[in-house]
Formats: structure tokens, C-alpha cells, sequence
């Protein structure tokens, strides 16, 4: 059910944005439906602990996850680097599936010990195959992007939030606790972060 109410509340904003340009404000969205844990190191800042761009600290501190957006992003630019909405949230989507390639790392090396029990296991599976299925909507996200479409963005976004969810819900059912529940939550607040950078063609 939260996945159709999910589903429901982006389609309705999608419909207020142009195919033109993206510019996202989820805030609300992710108080509501992405329930994991807000580490320290996400909360928001008012002072950097290093010098960087004034426009890529814009953009980040207009995320959701500021520290989280600094991090995944800093490490890729340079002086040469153009730092605009377009570029960061493309780095922030590449930043997303190398962590989707360690998670998947992460659930099948879990999934190899044999002293992981049976529930463990058939959540594990689910997992694997929705990280897997993640990994295959890189190009269309990226995609997406370039080409300014926001309601295409918008969906593939929502079948990765969803693939996260699914491999949360296979844990909550039998109740027990997920071995990857963080990676999880990394993950879902670099989606979180991807929409609200957003994408607009307008130069600072």
C-alpha cells in the first residue's frame, strides 16, 4: 500500500512540473515514507569542514542530507569541474549505483555464509534481485536527466525507492532484523538528495 500512496503523490507532482526542467522539492515525500534513521553526519550545516565551491554548497545545503550530498559529490570534481545542478545530481545518480554495486557485494556475501539463517536468506534473495534490477535503470535515469524530462526522472526514481522497499518489507514481515538495513538507508537518502538538487537548465 505505501508504494501505491507513493507512487500516487509523485504522479500528482509530476503532472505540476514541465518536461523542460527539474527542480524538486521532496522534503515532505521523505518524511513521510523513508522512515530510516538520520545519522549525525546528515545533519544539516551551517559551517563546511572544507573549502568548496559556493554553488555546489548551494546545491547542498538545499538537499535533504547536506553532508551526505558534500561527500558523495566532492570527491569527484575538480577545478575544471562545472559545478551545476545538471552535472551534481549526475554524479550523485553515479555515486548511488556504486553504492547499489556494494550493497549487492554486501547481500551475496552475506547470503554465502552458512551460518545465515533460513529467513535471512529468502530475504537476502529478494534483496540481491532488487539491487540487480536497480543497477539495469542506471541508463534510463541518466538518460532522463540529460534530456530535462522530469516525469520520466521522476519514475525511474520511484522503481528504486521501490526496489528498496521491497527488500526492506521481505525482513519486516517474518520480523527480524535486516543485516543491510544501513546500506539501505544510504541508499535511500542519495535518492532523496538526487531530487532535490533536481535538474534545471537555467545558469547560475
Amino acid at each position: 500500500m505505501k508504494h501505491l500512496i507513493l507512487f500516487l503523490i509523485f504522479f500528482s507532482f509530476s503532472r505540476s512540473t514541465t518536461s523542460s526542467s527539474i527542480s524538486l522539492a521532496p522534503s515532505s515525500l521523505h518524511a513521510q515514507f523513508f522512515s530510516f534513521p538520520k545519522p549525525e553526519e546528515d545533519q544539516p550545516f551551517s559551517m563546511l569542514p572544507v573549502d568548496v565551491d559556493p554553488r555546489l554548497q548551494r546545491l547542498c545545503e538545499g538537499t535533504e542530507y547536506p553532508i551526505k550530498c558534500l561527500t558523495t559529490t566532492i570527491s569527484f570534481l575538480d577545478d575544471k569541474a562545472v559545478v551545476d545542478p545538471v552535472s551534481i545530481v549526475k554524479e550523485e545518480v553515479d555515486a548511488f549505483y556504486g553504492k547499489v554495486k556494494e550493497a549487492l557485494h554486501k547481500a551475496s556475501k552475506r547470503l554465502s555464509n552458512r551460518a545465515t539463517s533460513r529467513f535471512v536468506t529468502n530475504g537476502l534473495k529478494s534483496c540481491i534481485d532488487d539491487y540487480k534490477t536497480i543497477l539495469k535503470n542506471k541508463q534510463k535515469i541518466i538518460d532522463a536527466i540529460s534530456m530535462g524530462d522530469t516525469n520520466k526522472l521522476i519514475k525511474d526514481l520511484i522503481s528504486n525507492v521501490d526496489n528498496i522497499y521491497a527488500c526492506e518489507d521481505e525482513f519486516e514481515e517474518p520480523n527480524i532484523k535486516s543485516p543491510i538495513i544501513e546500506m539501505d538507508s544510504l541508499l535511500g537518502r542519495m535518492i532523496i538528495n538526487s531530487l532535490s538538487i533536481g535538474v534545471d537548465t537555467t545558469p547560475f
